[in-house]
C-alpha cells in the first residue's frame, strides 16, 4: 500500500528538526525555503531524510533525491545529475540557450561549453517549471561529499527559492579535516544580509542526552542486559548510531582475534554468525549479549578515535567477515558511486569476476546488512554511508586498483569515468594513459568543473614520465583548481610543479606566475608576488617567451586559465594573450590597494595592448580625470551591450570599473551577467564590492552583516585578503556610527598586518575613518591632527584613487578647527586634478566639500555652494554625506537667526542619523535643534559653574562651544566682542584647547556637574 511504503521513521529526540521540516512543506505553496540538517556521522541526518520525503510524497509532491558520494566527488555536475536526472525529459519547456547549457553540463549533449553560472540559471528555471504542476521537494544527503560544482548550482537554487513552491533540505557532516582538505562553499552560506535573501535554517543534531539515549536504546535492545545497557550508553555518547549497531559489535567478535564466550542466549545460526549479522528475537531486535559478552575492548575504542573512524569501525568485523567474492563487489560499488549501485552492474562485475554465482553473492550481502538491493529500484544502498568508507579502508591498494579495472572495464568506452578508473588503477607511468586523461580534464573544464578537473589534470601529471611534461601539467592543473575556487589545492599543485620543474622555472611561465601571485594574494593577503612576478610575465606575453614542454596536449582556452602545457608556436602565443588580461586585471586590483609605482606603471604599459574593456578599466582607476575622462557613459554602454554569451572575463572587468566610479549599484544588467555565468570571480569578492555600495549608499545594517559574516568566513577558509577588506567594510560602518572601541580593535586586527604588506590602501583608509569617527562625536582638533597626515602639502595625494572617501572629512576637520582657507586651497587642487569628473559620486562628495569650506563671511557664496548639493538629482541617494551637509548648514543658518530653514535642515539631518543608527551625529542634530527651540535673547545662567573657570568664563565658553560669534557671544550677555576675546584667551589654555571648534569637547571632557538648566534632549530611539 502506498500509505506503508511511505512511512516515517520513529526518531527519537529529533522533535525539533521534525517540526521544522513540517512548517516547511506545509508552507511550501507560499514560500519555498532551504533547511541544512547538521551534524555528527550517525547523528540521524538520513532518517529525517526519510521523514521529509515520507511526508512530502504522502502529500503528492514531486520528490527529487541525491546522495552525495566520495567517490563521485571528482566528477563535475555528478551531485546535480542525480538530482536533474528524473527532469530531463521536460527541459524542452526551456529556452533554447538554458536547455543547451544544462544538457552540455550534465553530458547528455555535444557542443559549445556552459559559461560560468549558466547551468544554475538552467538548473533553477527547470525547478521552477516542474514546480509550476506540483511543489517539489529536493533532498540532498551527504552533502559534503558533493562536487564543487553541483555545490555552486545548488546554492544558486537556495538564494532564489522564495517565490517558488520548493523546499530544499540537506544534510551535512559538522566541518571537520576528515572531511575535506580544503573548505568549500556549502548550501549553508547566506549571499548578504538583507531581509530579502532566504531566511535558511541551519538545524544542528547534536547528540541525545541520557534520558533519550536509554529510550532510544531500550527500543532497538529491550533485551539488553543491564551491565551491557550501562557499557553502550557511556561508550555511545547519546549518538544514535551507535546505540543501535554497538550491542551487535559487543556480540561480533573481530575476524583478527578469537571469539569470546557466548551465552547459550546469544546462540545465532552458525552462517548468520559466520557473516557477522545479528541474530534476531522475536520482537525483531538484535540479540542481546549477555553481561560476560560485552567486548573488552569497546569503550577504549571509542574513546580513542575520531567519531567518524569511530562509528566506521562499527562496520569492520562484518566487512572482515564477508567472504572474497562478496567484499570485491562491495568495495566496487563503493567506489563506482551511482553508476555501480545499479544492481544490473553489480551482476555483470560479478558474473566476469568471480567464481561464484551472483544469487549466492548477492544473498551473502543481505544477510552481512551491510548492504540491500530494492528490488522496485534495483539499487544497491548501503546500511550507511560509513560502510562505504569502511570498505575502502579496509581495502588493500591492489585490491582497490582490481576494483577500478573492473569499474573501468564495464563503463562505455566515452565515458570520462572510465578514464578516472583507468587512471586509478594505473601503476607507474603511463603517457597514452596521460593525454587521454589530459583531454578528458580539459573537457570537464569545458563543461565548468575546472575544480574537477584540476584533479583530473594532477592525476595526468603523475603518469606522465617526462620531469618537463609532469611540471607543466600541475601548472595547468593549478590554473585550474584556482578558477574552481580551490586555492589551497592550487599552492600545493605549484609546489609540486616547482619540484619537478627545470632550473629555469615552471613552463607555462605566465600562467605560473599569474597562478602564484593570484593565490599568495587571496590566501597570505601579500601582494608581493603580483608585483614581482607580474609585470615580466605581461612581457614574456608579448614577446613570446615560455612556450612550455612538449608532448602533453592541451586546450586553447580563452580564459588564460587553462593555457595547455604545450602547443604550436602560434597557439602559445595565443594563449599568452589570452592571459593578458586577466593578469592585467590582477595587476591593477594590487596597484590599487597598494599604491605601488612598479605595478601603476607596469599596468599602464600594458593597458593599451589589452582589450577596450580592460583599457577602460585601467583609465576608471588611473585617470586622467581630465575633460575627455568618460568613463561612466562608456561604463554604461559596455554593460548595455554586453551580449547574453559574452566571456565572464569582461564582467569581471566591468565590475572593477564600477567599483572605480562607485557606480555599483547602478548596474543591474552587470549583476545579472554575474548571478547566471559568473564562475572566476570568487562570491567574497563580489560580497566585497556590494558591501562598499550599502555602505554609500545608506544600506548600513545590509553591509555590516555581509562584511561580518564575509570576515568570519574567510577567516575560516584561510583567505586572507577577502578578510582584510571585509573587516575593512565593516570599519566604515563603525567609524560612521562614531563606535570608537570597534574601531580601535579593528585597527590593532588591521594596521600592522597591512602596512607589513604594503597594502597603502587599508593603512591610509583606517586613518580616514579615525577621523570620522572623531568628527562624529564633535572633536574637530583631534580629527585634524588625523587628517593633516592623508595628505601632503600642496595638492592631492598621487595613486590614490580612494582618496575622495576621506576627503569631506578632511574638508570638515580642516573647517571645524579653523582652517577654511586651508580646506579651500585643497579644493583647488582637487578640482584642477579633475576629480570631480570620475564618477556622480566624486562630484558630489566635491560638491559637498566646498559648501562644508566656503568662505563664511560670503553669504551669497556659502548659500550658493549649499543649493549646489542639494540640486544633485541622486542627492538622496547618498544619505550620510547629505545629512552632515545639512547639519552644517542648519548650524550656519542659525548663526543667521534663520530659525526656521535652519530647523528644517536639522530635522531632516537628525532623521537621517537615526535611521543609519549614527548615534553620535544624531546626538549632534539633537542639541542643534534644542538651540533652536530655545527662546531668544540672553541665555539662562548656569546652575553650576565650569570647575576650572570662573562663572562668567563658564558662559561665554558655553555659548562659544554652541557656534556663536563674539559678536553673538557678547549681545547674549552684554558684552563687547573685545571684551569676549579676553575671557577667551584666558578660557583656551585653562582647557587645553587652541581653537574654537574644541570648545565643546573640552567642555564635555572635563566638566562632570555644571549643566545647562535645559538639558538637551537625546536623538529619538533607534
Amino acid at each position: 500500500m502506498p500509505g506503508e511504503r511511505w512511512a516515517e521513521p520513529v526518531l527519537t529526540g529529533r522533535d525539533t528538526q521534525i517540526a521544522a521540516i513540517g512548517a516547511a512543506l506545509a508552507a511550501i505553496a507560499s514560500t519555498g525555503t532551504a533547511i541544512v540538517l547538521r551534524g555528527d556521522p550517525g547523528t540521524g541526518k538520513s532518517a529525517l531524510l526519510r521523514v521529509a520525503e515520507a511526508r512530502a510524497r504522502r502529500a503528492g509532491f514531486r520528490v527529487l533525491r541525491m546522495t552525495g558520494a566520495e567517490a563521485e566527488s571528482g566528477l563535475a555536475f555528478a551531485a546535480l545529475h542525480q538530482v536533474l536526472w528524473p527532469l530531463l525529459g521536460d527541459t524542452r519547456a526551456l529556452p533554447a540557450g538554458q536547455r543547451y547549457a544544462l544538457e552540455r553540463a550534465l553530458g547528455v549533449r555535444d557542443g559549445t561549453p556552459p559559461e560560468g553560472f549558466a547551468v544554475a540559471g538552467a538548473a533553477l528555471a527547470l525547478l521552477a517549471h516542474t514546480a509550476a504542476h506540483r511543489p517539489v521537494v529536493v533532498l540532498l544527503d551527504d552533502l559534503q561529499w558533493a562536487d564543487p560544482s553541483s555545490s555552486d548550482v545548488f546554492r544558486y537554487v537556495r538564494r532564489r527559492l522564495a517565490p517558488l513552491p520548493v523546499v530544499v533540505i540537506g544534510a551535512t557532516r559538522c566541518a571537520g579535516a576528515a572531511d575535506r582538505a580544503e573548505p568549500e562553499p556549502s548550501l549553508v552560506q547566506e549571499e548578504d544580509g538583507s531581509a530579502e535573501h532566504l531566511p535558511d535554517r541551519v538545524l544542528d543534531l547534536g547528540p541525545l542526552d541520557e534520558q533519550q539515549a536509554a529510550q532510544l536504546l531500550r527500543t532497538l535492545h529491550p533485551c539488553l542486559p543491564e551491565r551491557a545497557r550501562r557499557r553502550v550508553l557511556r561508550a555511545a555518547g547519546g549518538n544514535p548510531l551507535a546505540l543501535r549497531e554497538l550491542p551487535a559489535r559487543m556480540r561480533c567478535p573481530a575476524a583478527d582475534r578469537p571469539a569470546l564466550p557466548q551465552d547459550a542466549r546469544t546462540a545465532a545460526p552458525d552462517a548468520a554468525r559466520r557473516d557477522g549479522a545479528p541474530g534476531r528475537n522475536q520482537g525483531g531486535a538484535d540479540a542481546p549479549p549477555s553481561g560476560d559478552d560485552c567486548d573488552p575492548e569497546i569503550a577504549d575504542l571509542f574513546d580513542e578515535l575520531p567519531l567518524g573512524e569511530r562509528l566506521g569501525r562499527l562496520y569492520e568485523d562484518r566487512v572482515r567477515a564477508l567472504p572474497d567474492s562478496a567484499r570485491r563487489v562491495l568495495l566496487v560499488a563503493a567506489l563506482g558511486g551511482t553508476f555501480a549501485q545499479h544492481v544490473t552492474v553489480l551482476r555483470g562485475i560479478a558474473e566476469r569476476a568471480a567464481a561464484v554465482p551472483w544469487a549466492e553473492i548477492g544473498e551473502r550481502i543481505e544477510t552481512s546488512g551491510l548492504a540491500h538491493a530494492d528490488p522496485v529500484t534495483g539499487r544497491l544502498t548501503f546500511r550507511h554511508p560509513l560502510v562505504r568508507g569502511c570498505l575502502t579502508h579496509l581495502a588493500a591498494p591492489a585490491e582497490r586498483r582490481a576494483a577500478h579495472r573492473l569499474l573501468a572495464d564495464a563503463l562505455p568506452v566515452d565515458s570520462p569515468q572510465r578514464t578516472m578508473h583507468r587512471a586509478s588503477a594505473a601503476l607507474g607511468t603511463d603517457g597514452e594513459l596521460a593525454a587521454l586523461l589530459h583531454a578528458e580534464a580539459d573537457g570537464v573544464a569545458a563543461r565548468g568543473g575546472e575544480a574537477e578537473a584540476a584533479g583530473m589534470m594532477a592525476r595526468a601529471a603523475g603518469l606522465s614520465a617526462d620531469p618537463a611534461v609532469r611540471a607543466a601539467r600541475l601548472v595547468t592543473a593549478a590554473a585550474m583548481a584556482a578558477r574552481g575556487g580551490r586555492l589551497r589545492l592550487a599552492v600545493r599543485l605549484v609546489t609540486a610543479a616547482e619540484a619537478e620543474a627545470l632550473p629555469g622555472g615552471p613552463e607555462p611561465a605566465a600562467l605560473y606566475a599569474f597562478v602564484v601571485a593570484y593565490t599568495r594574494l587571496q590566501l597570505d593577503g601579500d601582494p608581493g608576488p603580483s608585483v614581482d612576478l607580474l609585470p615580466g610575465a605581461l612581457e614574456s606575453s608579448e614577446t613570446g617567451g615560455g612556450d612550455g614542454a612538449d608532448g602533453a596536449g592541451g586546450s586553447d582556452r580563452a580564459d588564460g586559465l587553462s593555457v595547455s602545457s604545450s602547443m604550436s608556436s602560434a597557439a602559445a602565443r595565443g594563449q599568452r594573450a589570452a592571459l593578458l588580461e586577466p593578469m592585467l586585471f590582477l595587476l591593477i586590483v594590487v596597484a590599487v590597494h597598494t599604491g605601488d609605482e612598479r605595478a601603476w606603471a607596469a599596468a599602464e604599459r600594458h593597458a593599451a595592448d589589452a582589450s577596450e574593456l580592460a583599457a577602460l578599466c585601467w583609465r576608471a582607476w588611473a585617470g586622467p580625470f581630465d575633460a575627455g575622462y568618460d568613463v561612466p557613459r562608456r561604463l554604461r554602454e559596455a554593460v548595455a551591450a554586453l551580449p547574453a554569451d559574452q566571456e565572464t572575463a569582461a564582467a569581471w572587468l566591468l565590475l572593477w570599473t564600477a567599483t572605480a566610479v562607485d557606480a555599483i549599484g547602478e548596474h543591474d544588467a552587470l549583476w545579472s551577467r554575474f548571478a547566471r555565468r559568473h564562475a572566476y570571480a570568487t562570491d567574497a569578492f563580489i560580497d566585497i564590492v556590494r558591501a562598499h555600495d550599502a555602505f554609500l549608499h545608506g544600506r548600513w545594517d545590509a553591509s555590516l552583516a555581509v562584511s561580518r559574516r564575509g570576515a568570519e568566513t574567510s577567516a575560516a577558509a584561510g583567505y586572507a585578503f577577502n578578510e582584510l577588506l571585509f573587516l575593512y567594510n565593516a570599519g566604515q560602518v563603525l567609524a560612521a556610527r562614531g563606535d570608537r572601541a570597534g574601531l580601535a580593535a579593528l585597527k590593532a586586527a588591521l594596521g600592522a598586518p597591512s602596512a607589513g604588506r604594503r597594502l597603502r590602501f587599508v593603512t591610509e583608509r583606517l586613518r580616514g575613518l579615525e577621523v570620522l569617527c572623531a568628527l562624529g562625536h564633535g572633536r574637530a582638533e583631534e580629527a585634524w591632527r588625523l587628517a593633516r597626515r592623508l595628505v601632503p602639502p600642496g595638492g592631492v595625494p598621487p595613486r590614490t584613487p580612494w582618496f575622495h572617501l576621506s576627503l569631506l572629512d578632511w574638508v570638515q576637520a580642516a573647517a571645524g578647527s579653523g582652517r577654511r582657507a586651508e580646506a579651500r586651497r585643497l579644493l583647488r587642487a582637487v578640482r584642477a586634478a579633475g576629480t570631480a569628473q570620475a564618477s556622480a559620486q566624486h562630484a558630489f562628495l566635491v560638491t559637498a566639500a566646498e559648501a562644508l569650506a566656503a568662505d563664511d563671511q560670503d553669504d551669497e557664496e556659502v548659500e550658493r555652494r549649499y543649493e549646489a548639493v542639494y540640486a544633485f538629482a541622486d542627492a538622496e541617494d547618498r544619505p550620510f554625506p547629505l545629512a552632515r551637509v545639512r547639519l552644517a548648514h542648519a548650524v550656519r543658518l542659525r548663526n543667521r537667526s534663520r530659525y526656521e530653514p535652519a530647523a528644517a535642515h536639522g530635522r531632516a539631518a537628525l532623521s537621517t542619523f537615526t535611521r543609519l543608527g549614527a548615534t553620535p551625529w544624531a546626538e549632534q542634530a539633537s542639541r542643534e535643534l534644542a538651540l533652536l527651540s530655545a527662546p531668544a535673547g540672553p541665555r539662562p545662567p548656569l546652575s553650576e559653574r565650569h570647575p576650572l573657570l570662573s562663572a562668567q568664563e563658564s558662559r561665554i565658553a558655553e555659548l562659544v562651544a554652541q557656534g556663536l560669534t563674539n559678536r553673538q557671544v557678547g549681545e547674549r550677555l552684554g558684552l563687547s566682542p573685545r571684551t569676549v576675546g579676553t575671557h577667551l584667551y584666558k578660557i583656551f589654555p585653562k582647557l587645553g584647547i587652541t581653537t574654537r571648534a574644541a570648545m565643546a569637547w573640552a567642555l564635555e571632557e572635563t566638566r562632570t556637574t555644571a549643566r545647562e538648566a535645559a538639558p538637551w534632549p537625546a536623538p529619538p530611539a533607534r
